[in-house]
């Protein structure tokens, strides 16, 4: 199987190399091209009506999930949610009083039942920013409404709308949310409710170990999912061991309609380049689907001397039958930076100097980095009853980085920098696959939902680090040097990892869904080996353990959930950031834990959410002056989110939220900063985005954009005397729909940091961030 996995995947990267001399994503765009004016010529041969609620951000409906009526209909968040009061769906044969529903919105072309997930997503709520639902790990697809802890789905039309570059880029909506790299960094890692969660731990399609370990392209992407809590639960044990918080990418899946869309695009200061989407079904009843996404940008960024190259195509197939549903992904992805904007340690013993102008850049004209991933996974669905869903997937990647620059400590209050040059190589390859049941099952006045899976991942990742020079700089005047001699790339030290897990989980629900009662517990087994070159190892964990997960969600109105859940993760301590000597290390395994309660109120077309929280961790620092990363106690972040979204009037939409976290240290050695704040961790986040559609008689087809994020000041040291300071940060855009010639066209002009602040993005993880720059983002798109 991993041969035959293997080939399709190598296929799709030889293709990318064979000229030299040529960036290896450029051949997808020449490819690109080809197919979108094939798929153009041949789209009246396929073409399909589009029934109502195909699902998709291209013509999706667009509605709210709705109060559940039951325990196996509008949980999953598809337009199957019929609530009081709506009228009924087109799955609703109504006779008199009496009404037949088929099973979860089944019967609507490309939803799955219930119990499944290959096919189209939840659909959108009103707004179509955001979905009605998402995956929730093992458990399926399931409504917001209904899911017992804090979830955003982030829908692929809000995506291309403010022409997101990076996952990142998607979660600034998010009030939980914050980066802890800077922009134009090969490294784009987030910190979730005060935690650091690593690119590397970025689920696909609900497995790991497929999609970039640095930055996955979004191109081929339908959704970006952030589940604030219990993420190794609910997914299985992540590569790197972040236990607070998963982001999960959900595939585009070919709809009803078929579609080719191409677009060009422009950033500041010089980028530019294009990408295609091209999505069609063939067979009886559309059985088969294919979708086929490619993009590909070069050129200069706002940075001094920072370009970019960044590349994608994936491949989606799916079948539906009647009893099973298949599907598969492949893909390729090419990044590369010249400069490429790193974070920074600081010294201890003085303020933090105040942030230099964000367009200078530290970083070497001569410094490179690359990475070259592929990846390949196959999922199957199997009905044995409408009510019993067996399923499985099995997937791996290969994945080549190699960086040639330096890693930057402030040295000083006036803004003197040291920077450590070197190279660091590595390659990387990782299978993960899972096999389960999903079933329905009433018991008299107790309906039960029981989900059971076993799940697995390897990684064999052999690495090269050595440094080379120091060179002295200054955030405000950067020096320029002559590029040392490169080192020869030697793979010695290697990582080897298998982790192991089954989960078991029953939903028993009563009075038609509005109490539901979840538990369940993992099984977790973890081995790691971090091989030396002359033998040995430098470390070793063999170590397993089992951890609950508890929940209980009660509607006294068919519209209102309160809900309170417990659940705890086993995994790696936190995993050592880029600047650290011991770069992409974990720490030793440890258990992670969180209480939730809280209130999500479905007003359709506005969706409300409130949660209150306490998570505990272990907490992991890097040393400024040794720049090694290593445990020193206990984290306790207490804190509350509070997200709006929805469209509260005609041709608006609204997306904001508010996150308060109180992050203290504990059990720190010899008690030395016990009580302190947590470094990195602001005590109040808080976004508000909205979109106005200007009426008719003023600009038909006119949309403003604004996005306003604001993050409290920040400690970066345990001793709390080193600190940044707050920061706003406001985006606006505007975007024009109208036709040319019968083609629809959409224009779309965004700029980030408009208002061109100064400021330090963040302290998290040891690492001292600088903000975006201000950048202008334009793009045409043509639908065809």
């Amino acid at each position: 199987m991993r041969a035959n996995l293997w080939a399709g995947t190598g296929v799709l990267h030889d293709l990318l190399r064979e000229q030299p001399g040529v960036r290896p994503a450029a051949r997808a765009v020449i490819a690109a091209l080809v197919i979108a004016a094939t798929g153009t010529a041949a789209r009246g041969q396929v073409s399909a009506a589009r029934p109502p609620g195909a699902g998709s951000s291209e013509g999706a409906p667009v509605a709210a999930a709705g109060p559940t009526q039951g325990p196996g209909t509008a949980r999953t968040g598809t337009p199957a949610g019929s609530g009081a009061g709506r009228s009924p769906s087109p799955d609703v044969v109504v006779l008199d009083a009496l009404s037949v529903e088929t099973q979860g919105g089944a019967g609507k072309p490309g939803f799955p039942p219930p119990t499944g997930t290959i096919g189209q997503p939840p659909a959108a709520f009103a707004g179509g920013q955001v979905a009605g639902g998402g995956r929730v790990g093992f458990l399926g697809n399931r409504s917001v409404f209904d899911t017992p802890f804090t979830q955003a789905n982030y829908t692929a039309e809000l995506i291309r709308n403010q022409q997101a570059q990076s996952v990142g880029d998607v979660l600034a909506n998010n009030a939980s949310v914050r980066e802890t790299q800077p922009p134009y960094s090969a490294q784009r890692n987030i910190i979730v409710r005060g935690f650091p969660v690593n690119a590397k731990d970025f689920a696909f399609d609900g497995l790991y170990g497929l999609v970039s370990v640095h930055q996955p392209a979004l191109d081929g992407i339908e959704r970006v999912e952030v589940l604030s809590g219990p993420g190794a639960f609910l997914y299985g044990f992540p590569p790197s061991g972040s236990a607070v918080g998963v982001v999960n990418l959900v595939p585009k899946r070919a709809t009803e309609a078929p579609l080719t869309r191409v677009e060009a695009q422009f950033l500041s200061a010089g980028t530019v380049g294009g990408a295609f989407d091209v999505g069609r079904r063939f067979g009886d009843g559309n059985a088969v689907g294919i979708r086929i996404n490619g993009a590909y940008r070069d050129g200069a960024t706002p940075i001094d001397h920072l370009n970019q190259g960044a590349g994608a195509l994936t491949l989606g197939l799916d079948y539906r039958g009647e009893a099973l549903r298949l599907s598969l992904d492949a893909g390729y992805q090419h990044l590369d930076f010249d400069a490429q904007n790193n974070g920074f340690t600081v010294l201890p013993g003085f303020r933090i100097p105040r942030a230099p102008k964000l367009s200078l850049n530290v970083q070497q004209p001569w410094e490179r980095a690359e990475i070259d991933q592929g990846f390949g996974v196959l999922r199957a669905e199997y009905d044995l009853t409408p009510d019993v869903t067996l399923f499985g997937a099995v997937g791996g990647s290969r994945a080549d980085r190699d960086f040639f620059g330096s890693n930057g400590t402030v040295t000083s209050g006036d803004g003197a920098v040291q920077l450590q040059t070197g190279r660091i190589a590595g390659a990387y390859t990782q299978w993960s696959g899972e096999a389960g049941l999903r079933t329905h099952l009433p018991t008299g006045p107790v309906d039960h939902e029981l989900a059971v899976v076993a799940t697995h991942y390897e990684s064999n990742e052999p690495f090269y680090r050595t440094g080379i020079d120091l060179l002295r700089s200054s955030l405000y005047a950067p020096a320029l040097y002559p590029p040392p001699i490169r080192p020869a790339r030697n793979l010695t030290v290697t990582t080897r990892s298998d982790l192991d897990g089954v989960a078991v989980t029953d939903t028993a629900s009563i009075l038609d869904g509005r109490i539901q009662l979840i538990a369940g517990g993992r099984f977790q087994g973890i081995k790691r080996d971090l091989a030396l070159p002359q033998g040995g190892f430098q470390s070793r964990y063999d170590k397993s353990a089992s951890t609950p997960v508890a929940a209980l969600i009660v509607k006294p109105w068919d519209r209102l959930s309160l809900y309170a859940s417990y659940a705890e993760g086993f995994g790696f301590g936190p995993s050592a950031p880029a600047q650290a000597v011991n770069a992409s290390a974990t720490l030793p395994p440890a258990v992670t834990s969180q209480i939730e309660t809280g209130a999500k109120l479905d007003l359709d077309p506005v969706g409300v959410t409130l949660a209150f929280f306490e998570i505990r961790q272990p907490f992991g620092t890097l040393e400024p002056r040794t720049r090694v990363f290593g445990l020193n106690g206990e984290q306790t972040n207490q804190g509350l989110d509070l997200n709006v979204f929805g469209a509260p009037a005609e041709g608006v939409r609204v997306l904001a939220g508010l996150t308060l976290i109180d992050g203290r240290l504990a059990k720190t050695a010899g008690g030395t900063f016990d009580g302190h704040v947590a470094p990195g961790v602001p005590a109040a986040q808080a976004n508000l985005g909205g979109e106005l559609d200007l009426p008719a008689w003023l600009a038909k087809g006119a949309t403003l954009t604004g996005l306003v994020i604001y993050t409290a000041p920040q400690y970066y040291d345990q001793a709390n005397r080193q600190k940044i300071p707050d920061y706003t940060r406001l985006d606006l855009g505007i975007r024009y729909s109208f036709e040319a010639n019968g083609t629809p066209l959409t224009a779309r002009f965004n700029v980030e940091n408009a208002a061109g602040a100064r400021y330090w993005a963040s302290a998290g993880a040891g690492v001292l961030s600088y903000g975006t720059p201000r950048t202008f983002l334009a793009s045409l798109t043509a639908d065809f």
